[in-house]
């Protein structure tokens, strides 16, 4: 099937673990203030000023709704900040990555 162009399951998969990453990680850049979602999407960008490109700038809340706002993303969520937030810390502990858990840990206790 790969002669056609069909990809694996093994790389459909990959594919999903590097999304998930990314969501996480471009999330926690967002509300820590490390970076802006635009920010995000020219760096990924292949043409600049271009968003068709876009394939690692996932985030975990819809920065084009009506009431976003790039100081409190999250707000708009179906789930409040706190969860996100604590969303956030849980998936970090697992990867073992302490000093972003402590970020959004004083993140958390500023909203």
């Amino acid at each position: 099937m790969e002669e056609f162009g069909f990809e694996s399951e093994e790389e459909t998969q990959d594919f999903s673990e590097r999304m998930t990453r990314a969501a996480f990680e471009n999330t926690y850049l967002i509300l820590t203030g490390k970076a802006t979602y635009e920010a995000l999407l020219e760096k990924e960008s292949m043409q600049k000023g271009s968003i068709d490109q876009h394939i690692q700038t996932a985030i975990l809340f819809n920065p084009f709704k009506e009431d976003y706002s790039a100081k409190f993303p999250h707000l708009h969520n179906e789930v409040s900040r706190t969860e996100l937030v604590e969303f956030l810390i849980e998936y970090f502990i697992e990867t073992e990555e302490y000093e972003k858990c402590a970020d959004l840990t004083k993140y958390k206790a500023s909203i």
